[in-house]
């Protein structure tokens, strides 16, 4: 017992030589600890591709990590090879998916953080060191509320909005969203999204986004993200006031993606600082527990916590979220129609996140058969390149599947690539479904 505590405090002071969350920092080395495992050896056991093919890959962010720091190659092409054949089991109603394995490390590894960071502070010396530290993220300090008890609960308050006081610029950010590796792989993405067409009809600007070589849903959704991220920005360096009385806040993705904007950042903080505030007087309201580790009754504690963790409407996910469902409404009214029918089948379609998420009827079941045709045919492109991967198929030339790994991410879900067309500024017409 006293090598495990003496390993703790050892963990614990390690991290706390970090500037920034501890419980970040820990996350952020489990997350390149599972990624260089999985490029050096993970990627082919049969467990991880079950997983894989379980999650039909990997979800949007992990998918950005892998194909920045990997591209093109054997390793990529069985990533894309087990999601195509989960999602093909999952279109046709085989299967149920399951989370992405780098999302369950990562998460798995938060908790762990969170748990040795709050088992230190039991520890009178290390409270005190924790104090002098910067301390948790708010997201983190949220992901603890309902596991700590009344002394820690004020440790953790107090030294977040001390924080919240004090901090200005980028630090600023991670404390009220914690770390995002992804924000400058989204940026990347988001810049490489075409304008939408705006001339004609309805059905004639529709049957032009659907020629566009991406999911439909997911290229407005990407676009209507883009442009309200865009118009906030520029009104926020103007100083329009009026977006301080905007309901709500930005979520931890948006607001690193908006680091920028001044107004998003200050708005955070200020409604997190009332809650604090409010949050730390009702918590010296409570009667004090009997000993350190019990909880007070659930009619208090529990009620204290409430506010904290009420998820706040996010302006950005409301524009998104709006158009997305949007998008997909008219697609499924439009299907009926000859001249959108013709152009979608000779097109990218619905990704089968979106595929799967249409209401039954002729629209769903023909967006499904399209999507399934369309994995067939990647499968196949997936499974040649491999072939020619191989020493006895190695005088064979590369074809138009040697890319059919980007587009087979795109294909099951457009958010990859923050719904532009993959791979960029060149998409193959292969497959077709015609």
């Amino acid at each position: 017992m006293a090598g495990q505590g003496t390993r703790l405090v050892s963990e614990f002071e390690r991290l706390l030589r970090e500037p920034g969350c501890p419980a970040c920092t820990y996350v952020s080395e489990i997350e390149r600890s599972f990624f260089s495992w999985f490029q050096i050896e993970s990627f082919s056991s049969p467990q991880v591709q079950s997983r894989l093919r379980a999650a039909l890959g990997m979800c949007p962010a992990h998918s950005r990590r892998l194909v920045e720091e990997l591209g093109e190659g054997h390793i990529m092409t069985t990533v894309a090879r087990e999601a195509l054949a989960g999602a093909l089991q999952h279109v046709r109603g085989d299967a149920q998916t399951g989370a992405c394995p780098a999302c369950e490390a990562v998460e798995a590894g938060s908790r762990r953080a969170c748990r040795l960071v709050l088992d230190a502070l039991l520890d009178p010396a290390l409270t005190g060191l924790y104090s002098d530290h910067g301390g948790m993220c708010l997201v983190h300090v949220l992901q603890s509320l309902s596991v700590v008890d009344q002394p820690t609960l004020n440790v953790l308050a107090e030294r977040l909005l001390a924080r919240l006081g004090e901090e200005s610029g980028p630090p600023l950010v991670t404390i009220l969203s914690g770390s995002d590796e992804d924000v400058r792989r989204r940026a990347r993405w988001r810049e490489r999204l075409p304008e939408l067409p705006d001339r004609g009809s309805t059905v004639d600007r529709l049957r032009d986004i659907i020629e566009i070589g991406a999911c439909p849903v997911c290229l407005s959704a990407g676009v209507a993200e883009r442009d309200y991220l865009d118009w906030f920005s520029t009104r926020s360096a103007a100083g329009d006031e009026s977006l301080r009385s905007d309901p709500g806040e930005f979520c931890s993705g948006h607001l690193h993606d908006a680091e920028a904007a001044s107004l998003a950042v200050e708005h955070k903080r200020a409604a997190r600082i009332s809650q604090l505030e409010r949050f730390l007087a009702r918590l010296s309201q409570l009667p004090a527990p009997v000993k350190r580790g019990k909880r007070s009754k659930p009619d208090g504690l529990d009620q204290v916590r409430a506010e904290l963790l009420a998820i706040p409407y996010c302006p950005v996910c409301n524009a998104r979220d709006g158009v997305e469902r949007s998008r997909l409404d008219l697609i499924t009214a439009s299907l009926a129609l000859a001249s959108v029918r013709d152009r979608y089948d000779r097109s990218h379609g619905l990704c089968v996140r979106h595929a799967m998420h249409m209401s039954d009827g002729h629209a769903a079941r023909a967006a499904r058969r399209h999507v399934d045709g369309r994995l067939a045919v990647l499968a196949w492109e997936v499974g040649e390149t491999s072939r020619k991967y191989g020493w006895a198929y190695r005088h064979e030339t590369s074809g138009p599947e040697h890319d059919a790994w980007a587009r087979a991410l795109a294909q099951i879900d457009g958010r990859v690539f923050a719904g532009a067309p993959a791979p960029p500024d060149q998409v193959s017409d292969s497959p077709q479904t015609q």
